[in-house]
């Protein structure tokens, strides 16, 4: 009878020897001899504190009592110890809020309960609101991974991967917002014989054109600095910690030196070349956004002027 309405029980002598336990504590220990083995081997008590026999446990007849089991990494049960007479004990347990975990490691089942055992609710409220947090959670972290990807196209070049014209203003109003720091300059490039490019061996040569432009740029500059792409062929860069006009022009330099170097598209040999028209903008300036590639394309502008191949500084 004991064993289908208190399937966590145990029966104990006055030694406090283990005589009989129901099925499912048997399954708490399933490494272990139940039957014979010591009560006090098996659990100790927590609360009340100082019970270490039979006779305390009989002195605390009725009460609530908080066990701990050694074999299931203390765990923390609850337990009621009721004396049977001629110093026999029984002592019925449950699991706490430790449920799901002992009911894992210990492979329990809806059948290890008493069928008027309030656990069983417990367990399934617990899963049904583990379920609901998972399925929050993945949504989040979908939604979340939807509007970083989102983000990323806005401000992002399709063709060459580098930030677009949305990009640069905001990383520029950014700069122009800050107290601390140096100024930045801000660099506009401009393919020079790109149209040659398009008209002799097509649209796909050009593309491939603009992604080696952009793996070039990004190879030359440091991971602080800021590479873009307008439209067409024009790129902008702007470098931070950046303010000498002599340290601009020598960038600059190396920049049309890289962009010299051929392109090969299907057997063919792509040549273009760059003109470079750049701004300095000092800490604390008041200049805007816009002003700012104005000044740089007006620059870019007297660089081409010149000849081509060029950098003016403006």
């Amino acid at each position: 009878m004991f064993d289908t309405v208190l399937p966590f029980h145990m029966v104990s002598d006055p030694n406090g020897t283990v005589q009989h336990a129901g099925p499912s504590l048997l399954k708490l220990f399933s490494n272990r001899q139940v039957i014979g083995a010591d009560v006090f081997d098996l659990f100790k008590v927590r609360r009340p504190a100082g019970i270490c026999d039979v006779s305390g446990l009989l002195d605390a007849e009725g009460e609530r009592l908080t066990l701990s089991v050694p074999d299931l990494g203390r765990a923390k049960l609850k337990a009621v110890a009721v004396g049977l007479g001629q110093g026999a004990l029984l002592i019925d347990l449950s699991l706490g809020a430790g449920v799901l975990d002992i009911v894992s490691r210990c492979n329990l089942t809806n059948k290890d309960f008493s069928p008027a055992d309030p656990t069983l609710d417990m367990i399934y409220m617990m899963e049904v609101q583990s379920f609901v947090y998972q399925q929050h959670k993945a949504q989040s972290q979908k939604l979340q991974g939807a509007r970083v990807l989102a983000e990323e196209e806005a401000s992002t070049d399709a063709l060459t991967g580098l930030a677009n014209r949305r990009a640069l203003e905001s990383h520029m109003t950014r700069l122009l917002r800050r107290k601390k720091g140096k100024g930045f300059v801000l660099m506009q490039i401009d393919l020079d014989h790109f149209k040659a490019v398009n008209d002799t061996y097509g649209h796909a040569a050009g593309d491939m054109v603009l992604q080696a432009t952009a793996d070039k740029l990004r190879k030359r500059m440091r991971a602080t600095d800021l590479v873009a792409r307008l439209g067409g062929d024009e790129f902008v860069i702007i470098m931070t910690e950046c303010e000498t006009v002599e340290t601009v022009r020598s960038i600059a330099g190396r920049v049309i030196d890289d962009l010299k170097q051929p392109v090969r598209f299907e057997g063919v040999t792509c040549r273009v070349g760059a003109s470079v028209g750049a701004t300095v903008v000092p800490a604390g300036s008041r200049r805007t956004a816009g002003d700012i590639l104005a000044t740089a394309d007006q620059a870019l502008y007297t660089s081409k002027g010149r000849g081509r191949g060029m950098v003016h500084v403006q």
